[in-house]
Parts: C-alpha cells; structure tokens; sequence
C-alpha cells in the first residue's frame, strides 16, 4: 500500500525535558522523608543490636551455669562506663565479679556503633550487666538508652532489664515521637 502513511510513536525532546522535570520535583519531595525513614532503621538496628547481645548472655548464663557477663570493651578488658559505642564484649564471669580475668572465656564481641552513644544505669551503679546461672541479673536491674550522636530524642530508643533478666523497649505512648521511660518520662539524650 503505497499511500499508507504511519504514524510515529514516542517522545519530542521538550515532552522528554518535562517529564524529567517532574520527576525531579518528586524525588526531591521523597528525599526528606526517606533520610527520617532510614535514620529510624538506623536506630531501630541499634537498639536491636543491644538487645539481642542482653538476650544471648542471660541465654549464655543459663544453658552454661555460669555467671556470664556484658561489658563495655574495645579489647579484652570491660572498658570505661558507658562506652559501649566503642565496643562491648560477652564473656563467661567465673568469678562473679564483672571483671574478665585472662583465662575468661569471651563469648562474643560487639563492633562499635558509629553514630551512636550508649548509656547503661542499673540499680547498683555498675558498668556491665551480668546474668547469672539461673536467668536473673546480679541485682542490678536497669535501662539502656541508645542516643544519636547528634542528640535528637525522637531517634533515641531504650531497653528495660528486669531483675529476672528479661528484656523490653520502651514504647512512645503518648505519641509525641520520643519514646517514655518506666516513669513515664519522655527518654533524653
């Protein structure tokens, strides 16, 4: 059919040009809320970390009979008081005392957390937490909070240890974005 004429499909540069335009404009809309999204997996992966680490030495402490014991540690020696940013460790506490002697055995060792500062305060002041043969801390219920470095609240979370070594997060009850501590105190940084 030699008179046939078809007809041309797809895009002119100027519909093209308009079409990345608009593309454009909505992504930098999607940016800003998928920057908090990741910030709050960030910290949702933080506490997670710290938790699952209180969960495994109450575990370690119960199916070994042992004392066991979670510090803060860069090396092999529990660190200063709350420097569990820089590194935390897991070692069975033969002793008791929540110090890790040389022949100790360590169980598990935490990276440090980049962007993070970790706090611990327990009932009897101490630095780590240990759990000893039959579940329960060494009387020293407590909280940790784990706090951006950058201070914001609403990106702080906190566990709550109990003195049967159990573990919980706190919860954002009144709605505000910050979650609440057993007082019912919003966390700070």
């Amino acid at each position: 059919m030699a008179g046939e004429r078809h007809a041309q499909t797809g895009l002119t540069l100027s519909e093209l040009l308009a079409a990345l335009a608009v593309a454009a404009v909505l992504a930098g809309a999607a940016v800003p809320g998928m920057s908090a999204l990741i910030t709050r997996a960030h910290a949702d992966a933080a506490i997670e970390q710290m938790s699952r680490a209180i969960q495994f030495t109450r575990y370690q402490a119960i199916t070994r009979r042992t004392t066991t014991t979670f510090c803060p540690a860069r090396e092999t020696v529990c660190g200063r008081r709350n420097s569990w940013h820089e590194g935390a460790m897991i070692f069975l506490d033969a002793n008791a005392d929540g110090v890790r002697d040389s022949g100790e055995e360590i169980l598990q060792r935490l990276p440090p957390m980049a962007g993070y500062r970790v706090r611990w305060r327990s009932f009897r002041n101490r630095k780590s937490l240990s759990m000893r043969p039959d579940g329960t801390t060494d009387w020293q219920p407590g909280n940790m909070v784990v706090c951006p470095t950058d201070g914001d609240a609403k990106h702080a979370r906190q566990l709550i240890v109990n003195a049967q070594g159990r573990v919980r997060l706190s919860r954002d009850r009144d709605g505000d974005g910050v979650v609440e501590d057993t007082g019912g105190r919003p966390v700070s940084c």
